[in-house]
């Protein structure tokens, strides 16, 4: 950044100035911002050296220069804040268009004891390590901005856009923090721990609140009904919201987090061998190439596999703790058959009670 050259009494009102910006957004967000990432001392938001890291003036300046932005911004306010000016810094690709510790791995799952077991958040120990590099959900800008493979950047019925109309980064997050504890998100979104409480689960409301009957206007049915298939009082089985019994991370009764399957990024697929579209991730081997799990029997049991070990005990993983391996029954779940796996377990999204892989049989 070119450092602005002024003289004294100028750089005095900028100071009051920038201070008088700086305690409004302070007074609107609550202080929230003194506890949140960006405001680090050692790894929070660091655009330039010309102000102290996490300092509200890596953000926020006077515009001395006589091209004042809004909010006293440097850059406009757009996605491109976020990326970095000149998207030469900050949340901007990194050499493998993502940060380094993407994409998520079970190992990066905070454990048992710990502040919020099963999230995924980069940790040594259990401890977290926070720093930008260590996002391990971010796969760059050029994946967040691909069309085909990022949804949450490119659909029209995003409920706040950009300066140029595309799915605003504040959809889902606050840079000045915000009640949840991770990730600066706006809206409670934790782990699987409180997931079998209420007929809803409140820990998935990030996600919920949008993939409901009150989402934006515009979303498509298929979105819309998500929050059903979690919503006891409407499918009271334990398999609501792809259930999980109780081992691992697990309590009893609970439902599996969002981000066990997708991520709000988009994705490069696994090993970059090709973007997954629906927001599936690729944390997983096999999750590549995913553009129809609905209808392709090839694509579903590989992403089904992701997860879940076959009969004849291949694929799969461990997921919150867990390993499930399924029972054997005919071939259906040997590794090497062919049925679609929806063909048993529901591939229907008409009603609030329809089987799907968010509620299935």
């Amino acid at each position: 950044m070119k450092r602005m050259s002024m003289g004294t009494n100028t750089l005095n009102m900028a100071a009051i100035g920038l201070a008088i910006l700086l305690i409004g957004v302070s007074q609107a967000d609550n202080g929230r911002y003194r506890s949140s990432a960006h405001s680090s001392p050692s790894t929070g938001v660091w655009r330039t050296t010309e102000f102290p890291r996490g300092s509200c003036a890596q953000c926020h300046t006077t515009h001395g220069d006589g091209t004042p932005l809004a909010y006293g911004l440097f850059e406009e306010n757009s996605n491109r804040l976020c990326y970095g000016a000149s998207l030469g810094g900050c949340h901007a690709d990194r050499p493998a268009g993502a940060t380094l510790g993407y994409p998520a791995q079970e190992s990066d799952r905070m454990p048992t004891g710990s502040s919020d077991p099963g999230y995924f958040e980069y940790n040594v120990g259990g401890q977290r390590v926070p720093g930008v590099q260590n996002l391990v959900r971010w796969p760059g800008r050029v994946v967040w901005e691909d069309p085909q493979f990022s949804s949450h950047y490119a659909d029209p019925d995003m409920p706040l856009k950009d300066l140029y109309g595309n799915g605003a980064c504040d959809n889902c997050h606050n840079v000045h923090g915000g009640p949840n504890i991770h990730d600066l998100l706006d809206t409670t979104y934790r782990g699987v721990v409180g997931s079998q409480s209420g007929a809803l689960p409140s820990n998935y409301a990030l996600c919920l609140n949008c993939h409901s009957q009150f989402g934006p206007p515009g979303m498509d049915d298929t979105s819309r009904m998500i929050s059903y298939y979690y919503d006891r009082s409407i499918n009271p089985g334990g398999h609501t919201g792809h259930g999980f019994g109780s081992s691992g991370y697990v309590p009893s009764n609970s439902r599996m987090p969002c981000f066990n399957c997708h991520n709000a990024h988009g994705s490069i697929g696994n090993g970059n061998a090709g973007g997954n579209r629906y927001l599936i991730s690729d944390q997983r081997p096999g999750w590549y190439g995913l553009t129809d799990t609905k209808n392709n029997n090839t694509q579903v049991r590989r992403f089904c596999f992701g997860c879940h070990r076959s009969s004849d005990g291949l694929g799969g993983g461990t997921v919150e703790g867990i390993t499930h391996q399924l029972p054997r029954k005919a071939t259906n779940h040997e590794y090497g058959g062919t049925t679609h796996c929806y063909d048993c377990h529901g591939r229907d999204y008409s009603s609030p009670s329809a089987h799907n892989v968010h509620n299935p049989k």
